[in-house]
């Protein structure tokens, strides 16, 4: 496993308010949330460490597990009118794991 996936105490960087979620296990969050970028990014050496923009993958995809869990089997948060639908992983998540290259074409 790559050095340097995000902590508790380092996810406060990212989502200020995470350490207030008592209900919730902020860790198994980051846990989940890594294990799924770590399936969806390019493979990194044993012991290259994570790139920054991964990080905050890591982070915006434990937000988005948090969101999901809350949402239920709507898939939707909000106040009817109001609503938000969440995804699995979102495309913002993905190509900061992936990024596309840019391509130049005439048309």
């Amino acid at each position: 496993m790559a050095l340097g996936w995000l902590t508790v105490t380092e996810l406060q960087a990212y989502w200020p308010d995470a350490p207030y979620l008592e209900d919730y296990d902020v860790e198994g969050l980051l846990t989940s949330a890594r294990v799924q970028c770590e399936e969806y990014a390019p493979a990194l050496d044993e012991a290259a460490v994570v790139p920054e923009n991964w990080r905050l993958a890591q982070a915006m995809q434990a937000r988005a597990l948090y969101r999901s869990a809350l949402a239920g089997d709507n898939n939707q948060i909000g106040a009817e009118g109001f609503t938000v639908t969440v995804f699995p992983m979102d495309w913002v998540v993905r190509n900061l794991l992936r990024p596309k290259k840019g391509r130049l074409s005439v048309r």
